[in-house]
């Protein structure tokens, strides 16, 4: 039972930090420096991935028109707008996709923590 009241507190700040233009995952990571949920490594790396597919699914659902270039709503126009938005996607995180793939193993080792994280979540609060 204990559990679960950990899971919906996760999932609290998980949604309040989603919305907001700092790190939800950040965020999960120092909460669960404090309050640990009793499941091992594995499941909580799946943990973190599932409890953000409700904010995920939110985007698909709300911008799916706007996203979806099949749409026979949109006049050839838009159609060619947003091919052209998916192409700026594509390209914008083809260096952050290659440097993680390479780097992955690193980042984890070095900067997957809460120190790493809360001293990022305070320079970028400044800089905002």
């Amino acid at each position: 039972m204990f559990e679960i009241l950990k899971a919906i507190l996760f999932g609290i700040v998980e949604g309040v930090t989603e919305w907001l233009p700092i790190s939800s995952t950040g965020h999960l990571i120092l909460l669960n420096q404090f309050v640990k949920l009793s499941v091992s490594d594995e499941f909580y790396s799946m943990f973190e991935v599932v409890i953000q597919l409700g904010a995920i699914l939110a985007v698909i659902v709300l911008f799916f028109q706007r996203l979806n270039p099949f749409s026979p709503k949109k006049s050839p126009a838009q159609k060619r707008a947003t091919w052209d938005l998916w192409a700026k996607v594509i390209v914008a995180i083809l260096p952050s996709g290659v440097l993680g793939v390479l780097l992955d193993d690193w980042m984890d080792a070095h900067l997957y923590n809460y120190i790493t994280v809360a001293i990022a979540l305070i320079a970028y609060g400044a800089a905002f």
